[in-house]
């Protein structure tokens, strides 16, 4: 993670740096500046783990630093050189992700004083240590008299069915170069000017690199769906800029976002289009202030206002009022079927805004309680859409614990969640709280279509129990369909493959919490049976791939892990062993 990376060279460079006079009168600052030997001789030395220390050291001196009224340029000059010093990054990408990063750092840093521990902890997970408890613990007010569960059965065949495909984490880089250099040594290559490398970018995309999809792969894909899917709706759960998060002014953001957008209704002009906002939208990356920060440079409304006029091509005008004041929505999709996209990252725990006040950012939970009251109330069924999984770690405990609260309560009204972030093929159990923790829903987690952490592009198809009038409205089967990139990249010729389908993979006639579960229980009994098909999917592996003890227990920790920030779940993982499950959850 380049931003947590940066954290380790502050202070090495500190003493060295030429502060103002007005800041050097401070001897309390620099003394503590020259105290660092020690510790970074132990870090060096591998006694202490590295990455939190260096977080603490820079989270420590960064608000030192403030403390001394030393002035934003000095802060950002300071830690831009040690970026480069300690060849973190190239001098490009260091002085522009800190100054991309510098206003909403320093704000932040301003108006809080926030113990090390939490931040970085936040940041590098449970290897810093358990965090304190600065934030209170806030529970958002929901209804009593949750109506008793009743038996789900199966729709009958032959009944209508609604087609649905989720796009997710596209991540298109406009400025990708075939023959590009794909081993560049930058957060994000196969890019023009990415320097000098062995390996090149095919045409298509490339895996085994940090390299996102070019814009005609993404068209490739569109043609694909409208050509052999034909879907009735469409869910698109965020994340579409590049991953070169240290150079996206707000218009390039918006930029992404128009073309394709308007690629979606060229090929899509009579599809309903239902999209959610990723933690990549804005600029910087993760920054999402809340309604409250007004001024004009570190207010959301450049980015809300948008997508509020790109989404009316889809979305009635009653819906939109909401999208401008925080970027979530409601639609009625049919009489008995109503859609909610949240804005998740207002869970995200980068989203460093949240630090101030994350006690319900813009009323959202306190919003969607109404609407699914309503909804119950109405005899309506309701689908959640997002982006970050509320039961993954990049999402804060209390607004995680919050919604499984929400679910617990309207079991019977929600069927349905759609999520995307990790670009892996997941999913993630919820229970109920009473005595008898019965499953009350799961997250589908889906694959992405850029090829970044080394995923071939993935497009993920539900058939969902359709128009009818005891229609449940809830997933009979989903699909993944993958592009054969190296048949692509070698032959020019785009084949989009079937890699599995819930009911010949699980031998599943259809997706209820009841029946996902029963698919947990066959994993912990059968790990022949969980390597061989969700272990393989998830990565889309060759067959053949193993997955040793600690990766089974993290996986099946995930799978029953519908909210985050609870150890109580996998008590039999080791400390070490959460950390590289935090890890691998910390995406982009």
């Amino acid at each position: 993670m380049l931003l947590a990376a940066v954290c380790f060279c502050l202070l090495s460079s500190a003493a060295g740096y030429h502060l103002s006079p007005e800041f050097q009168e401070h001897s309390t600052a620099l003394d503590y500046l020259r105290t660092t030997n020690k510790t970074i001789n132990d870090l060096l030395d591998g006694k202490l783990n590295v990455e939190c220390i260096a977080c603490e050291i820079f989270v420590d001196t960064l608000q030192m630093l403030v403390k001394m009224n030393a002035s934003e340029n000095e802060i950002a000059n300071l830690i831009v050189e040690a970026c480069i010093k300690l060849n973190i990054e190239d001098q490009r990408v260091c002085s522009y992700i800190i100054n991309e990063f510098r206003d909403e750092f320093i704000t932040v840093a301003l108006k809080l004083i926030l113990h090390p521990d939490w931040l970085c902890y936040a940041a590098l997970g449970p290897s810093c240590g358990e965090p304190p408890d600065i934030f209170p613990f806030w529970n958002v007010t929901i209804p009593g008299n949750k109506p008793k569960p009743q038996p789900l059965v199966r729709p009958l065949h032959g009944l209508p069915v609604l087609k649905v495909v989720q796009l997710s984490d596209v991540h298109v880089d406009l400025a990708y170069k075939p023959g590009g250099v794909k081993d560049c040594g930058e957060p994000l290559c196969c890019r023009e000017g990415n320097g000098v490398g062995k390996d090149k970018a095919g045409f298509w995309g490339s895996l085994n690199c940090d390299c996102d999809i070019p814009l005609w792969t993404y068209k490739n894909a569109l043609e694909f769906i409208s050509k052999e899917i034909n879907p009735d709706l469409i869910f698109w759960t965020g994340d579409i800029p590049a991953h070169n998060v240290w150079d996206q002014p707000r218009e390039a953001q918006l930029h992404h976002i128009q073309i394709t957008a308007d690629l979606l209704s060229q090929y899509f002009p009579d599809t309903f289009v239902y999209p959610s906002l990723g933690n990549h939208e804005s600029a910087p990356v993760d920054s999402f202030p809340p309604p409250g920060i007004t001024t004009k440079d570190l207010s959301n409304d450049w980015l809300n206002q948008f997508i509020k006029k790109v989404w009316s091509r889809w979305l009635p005008p009653e819906s939109l009022e909401t999208i401008g004041y925080a970027g979530y929505y409601a639609v009625q999709y049919s009489e008995r079927l109503r859609i909610i996209s949240l804005n998740t990252q207002y869970c995200d725990s980068l989203n460093f805004w949240l630090y101030l006040n994350n006690t319900d950012p813009a009323h959202m939970l306190h919003w969607l309680v109404d609407e699914l009251s309503w909804a119950e109330q109405a005899g309506v069924s309701v689908v959640i859409l997002g982006h970050i999984p509320t039961s993954r770690s990049d999402c804060m405990k209390a607004f995680s614990w919050n919604l499984y609260r929400i679910i617990d309560r309207f079991e019977a009204t929600v069927v349905g969640q759609y999520y995307g972030h990790t670009h892996q093929d997941q999913f993630a159990m919820m229970y109920s709280e009473e005595e008898d923790h019965h499953p009350t829903a799961f997250q589908f987690i889906s694959p992405s279509l850029t090829t970044y952490s080394n995923q071939r592009p993935s497009i993920r198809v539900y058939t969902l129990d359709g128009i009818h009038p005891k229609s449940t409205y809830r997933p009979l089967k989903t699909e993944t369909w993958l592009l054969d990139l190296d048949r692509a990249n070698e032959k020019n010729e785009t084949v989009w493959e079937l890699e599995y389908d819930s009911t010949n993979a699980y031998n599943m006639t259809w997706l209820t919490p009841d029946t996902m579960q029963s698919l947990y229980e066959k994993f912990v009994t059968d790990r022949d049976f969980f390597t061989k098909t969700y272990f393989k999917y998830k990565f889309h592996l060759q067959p053949g791939s193993t997955c040793d003890d600690s990766c089974y227990k993290q996986n099946l920790c995930e799978m029953k892990t519908g909210r985050s920030h609870d150890p109580s779940i996998c008590k039999d993982i080791s400390m070490e062993e959460q950390q590289q499950f935090f890890l691998q959850h910390k995406m982009c």
